[in-house]
């Protein structure tokens, strides 16, 4: 790879990070206040700078190439470092903010954090745009690391080291039902839990999870009749079926407040998730970075606690598992 010795245009490297990021011209050129033709143009003075194409076109994308991926983490780095410099030295005013962020969540998140999340940062910077891509503890590194997110709350710890991380809160399972199930009365049994048919929420399609685990610790099975890999999929199949799904509490609450729906706790020794908040760690000194992140951990801790005065009367011991992931139940 060769470069030349003339002046270095930074803004071209806003341009490879937002390529990069997006693979597509015409939503950079946007990103930039750019035209697609002026996007082109700077992808030409970067190929002129090292002498090499850093971005090839396919199957309608703009697909980086071996050297882009390489000089990636340098650029992005060298960009946060950047803004880092200039925000650090002149008056940082939330409130003035108008930038857009992107936060990884899957359903569970949306419903549950978002909606106090928004409220939040648009009372306290209204000029932020905050869009949310679909993302689990899966791909979450590999989205942090290509851009395509800014952060992710997710519920199991990617082991790259150019993530960082921030524990936010626990989450404990309950099981949920239609009201009027026929073989359940006042409490749900282990007899009356394994006699019914269950669906399961994976992300993966697995027809097994970690309930699956614990019951064939037991020296039981249940019978799962079918895999969804979206929570909000699951109160439509459950509340004219004899079904069963076990899933998070704080979600179950909502959904029995919008469906007819009975919850219930599991009739034997339960798991807790560590949910946590990860970016990349290039990001970590960022102003913006870590205001943003501040409002994700602020609207965290005001959740409601995962267990009612009521559950902790009925509730099972809880077994923690710092790192367990919010996979299939």
């Amino acid at each position: 790879m060769k470069t030349t010795r003339q002046s270095i245009d930074l803004n071209l490297f806003k341009v490879f990070s937002a390529v990069y990021s997006l693979k597509n011209l015409t939503h950079a050129g946007d990103k930039l206040a750019m035209t697609q033709p002026a996007v082109s143009r700077a992808l030409d003075r970067l190929y002129h700078l090292f002498n090499e194409r850093l971005f090839y076109r396919t199957e309608g994308e703009m697909r980086p190439t071996r050297t882009a991926e390489i000089l990636a983490p340098l650029i992005l780095e060298g960009l946060a470092l950047l803004e880092t410099a200039t925000l650090t030295t002149s008056d940082f005013n939330p409130a003035e903010l108008a930038v857009q962020f992107k936060l990884g969540a899957n359903d569970y998140v949306s419903a549950v954090i978002l909606p106090q999340l928004v409220a939040l940062i648009s009372r306290r910077a209204p000029s932020i745009f905050l869009s949310t891509a679909a993302c689990t503890y899966l791909d979450a590194a590999h989205l942090i690391e290509h851009t395509v997110i800014d952060c992710a709350i997710i519920s199991s710890l990617p082991t790259d080291e150019q993530i960082a991380a921030h524990p936010l809160f626990r989450e404990d399972y309950v099981v949920i039902s239609a009201r009027d199930h026929v073989l359940i009365r006042e409490r749900l049994t282990l007899d009356a839990y394994l006699a019914c048919d269950h669906v399961l929420v994976s992300y993966t399609g697995s027809k097994d999870g970690w309930v699956d685990e614990r019951l064939a610790e037991m020296g039981h099975q249940r019978r799962v009749i079918a895999a969804v890999h979206m929570f909000l999929a699951v109160p439509q199949m459950i509340i004219n079926q004899p079904y069963l799904c076990t899933l998070p509490r704080r979600l179950a609450r909502q959904f029995a407040q919008a469906y007819a729906i009975r919850i219930h706790e599991l009739p034997f020794e339960s798991q807790s998730h560590l949910f946590h908040l990860v970016w990349p760690r290039r990001q970590s000194k960022s102003p913006i970075s870590a205001w943003l992140r501040s409002q994700i951990i602020e609207t965290c801790q005001d959740l409601s606690p995962s267990q009612s005065a009521e559950a902790c009367e009925l509730r099972r011991p809880v077994h923690l598992l710092p790192t367990a992931a919010l996979r299939s139940t």
